[in-house]
């Protein structure tokens, strides 16, 4: 596997590189209070992608993460490596990911490293609460 061979690495959260990245757009953009969350990920020194998470008010060592790659990078089994990098930076135990239901990629690349669905009951009273939109699903790790 395209990670066992390489070192990556977490640095500073770059936001000019965040802005260059096709699917930026698609997660909530750090704020100065959560900039300290996110980093720039590195692979063999170069600029790979962002990998961020927003701490869960009141939920300790819990976080929604945020990743994307830059297009060179993706499918190739880097993101279990980034996250435990993220776990062990943050001491991180409990890892949230909201995906659009279409992104069969990310569910499948994030089932592959140990998250799990959330109940459809779940899913439909974060749905009722306006917590979730009907097009994301959302799941779960524990470390």
């Amino acid at each position: 596997m395209f990670s066992d061979y390489f070192a990556i690495n977490l640095g500073d959260f770059n936001q000019e590189f965040f802005e260059s990245l096709d699917g930026g757009r698609h997660i909530v953009s750090p704020t100065i209070a959560t900039e300290k969350y996110y980093h720039t990920v590195y692979v063999e020194g170069e600029n790979a992608g962002i990998v961020g998470f927003i701490p869960v008010e009141g939920a300790p060592y819990t976080g929604f993460v945020q990743i994307v790659l830059a297009p060179a990078y993706r499918g190739k089994g880097l993101i279990g490596k980034i996250y435990d990098r993220m776990i062990e930076i943050h001491n991180l135990k409990t890892l949230y990911a909201t995906i659009d239901k279409t992104n069969t990629t990310s569910i499948h690349a994030h089932e592959k490293i140990g998250f799990k669905m959330l109940p459809d009951a779940e899913l439909a009273d974060l749905r009722n609460q306006g917590l979730l939109e009907s097009y994301e699903i959302r799941m779960k790790r524990n470390t």
